[in-house]
C-alpha cells in the first residue's frame, strides 16, 4: 500500500505541493471550480482539472510573480502596450501585476503548467537508481540500447556522369565479369567515388546517409560471398559484394551508462508525476461548472 505518495515538488528551490498519505483518512487540500463545456468528454474534463490544480499550486506558491520568464514576458506585454513608456523594466513588471496580467495571459499560463508539471516530476535521492538497477534495466530493455551491426563489403561503383549513356550496358558487363572473378577483390574495376573504397565497413544507416536506401537495402540483405547489384544512387549504379557482417549487439553498461540512466529516469519521473498528480487529484475538491 502506497504510504507517501506525495512528498515535496522541488524546482528552482521552491518547495510545491503538499503532502497526501493513505492511512484511511482522506488528506483535504483546496476546494477549486473547473469550467468545461457542456459537451466536453470525460478525458477533457479529468485534463481541465489536471490544469486547474497544477495552475492553482503554482500560483499558491507566486510562481506567476517570481518566474524569471514570466516577467520577462510580462515586461515585453506592456513595452507593446505602451512602447514610448521610458520606465524600468522591474516598474511596467509591477505594473503588468497590478492589472492582473498574469492570470490570463496564456503565455504565462504555458510557462506555470511547465513548471508544476516539472515539479511533479522531481526524483528525491531514495528513488535514483542503483547501478544494479540499471544493469537490469539495460537487460530488460536492450531493443532502446541496442547499436547496428557492421557489414564488411567490396564495392564497385559506375558513374552516370562519366558513363553516360552507356551506363546500362557497362553495367550489364560488369555484372558478367565480376560473376567470373571468384573470390578475389574487385581490383581495378569501376570509377572512382570521393570516399569510396573498395573494401569498405559500415553499419546499413551509414550506407543510407552516402548512397541512398537502395543501396542501403542490397547491403543490408545481402547473401554473404555473392555480388548484388546494380543498385541506384544519385551519383550512379553500385555493385557489392558482403565479406562479413557483425550483428547488432547492446553495449556493455560501462560503455552506456549516461544513456541507461537517462532512460530510466525518464520512466521514474514519468511514474512520480503520475502518483503525485493522483494525490493531488485525491486531495482537492473540485467542482464542476459546465457552460455553453
Amino acid at each position: 500500500m502506497l504510504r507517501a505518495l506525495l512528498n515535496f515538488f522541488l524546482i528552482g528551490g521552491l518547495l510545491f505541493g503538499a503532502k497526501a498519505v493513505y492511512e484511511g483518512r482522506r488528506v483535504e487540500g483546496p476546494e477549486i471550480s473547473v469550467k468545461v463545456a457542456a459537451g466536453a468528454t470525460p478525458a477533457e474534463v479529468e485534463a481541465a482539472i489536471r490544469d486547474a490544480i497544477l495552475l492553482n499550486e503554482a500560483r499558491r506558491y507566486g510562481w506567476d510573480k517570481r518566474d524569471p520568464i514570466v516577467f520577462t514576458h510580462l515586461v515585453r506585454n506592456m513595452r507593446f502596450i505602451d512602447p514610448d513608456s521610458t520606465e524600468g523594466d522591474l516598474t511596467l513588471y509591477q505594473r503588468a501585476l497590478e492589472m492582473n496580467m498574469q492570470a490570463h495571459d496564456p503565455v504565462v499560463r504555458a510557462r506555470l503548467l511547465y513548471r508544476a508539471g516539472e515539479s511533479l516530476a522531481y526524483v528525491p535521492e531514495d528513488r535514483m537508481p542503483t547501478r544494479d538497477q540499471l544493469e537490469a534495466h539495460r537487460q530488460a530493455h536492450g531493443d532502446r540500447f541496442e547499436r547496428e551491426g557492421r557489414v564488411r563489403f567490396h564495392h564497385v561503383f559506375l558513374s552516370r556522369s562519366k558513363r553516360g549513356d552507356a551506363l546500362p550496358a557497362d553495367a550489364s558487363a560488369m555484372r558478367e565479369q565480376l560473376s567470373s572473378l571468384g573470390d578475389g577483390p574487385p581490383k581495378g574495376l569501376g570509377d572512382p567515388l570521393p570516399g569510396l573504397r573498395m573494401e569498405q565497413s559500415a553499419t546499413p544507416s551509414k550506407v543510407k546517409e552516402d548512397f541512398g536506401a537502395e543501396l542501403a537495402r542490397v547491403v543490408d540483405g545481402a547473401v554473404t560471398g555473392v555480388w548484388r547489384g546494380p543498385a541506384g544512387s544519385v551519383y550512379g549504379l553500385h555493385f557489392v559484394r558482403v565479406i562479413d557482417q557483425d550483428p547488432a549487439y547492446v553495449p556493455s553498461l560501462d560503455v552506456i551508462a549516461a544513456e541507461v540512466r537517462a532512460d530510466r529516469l525518464r520512466e521514474i519521473r514519468d511514474e512520480l508525476r503520475a502518483e503525485r498528480m493522483n494525490a493531488l487529484r485525491g486531495a482537492y475538491t473540485v467542482h464542476i461548472e459546465r457552460v455553453p
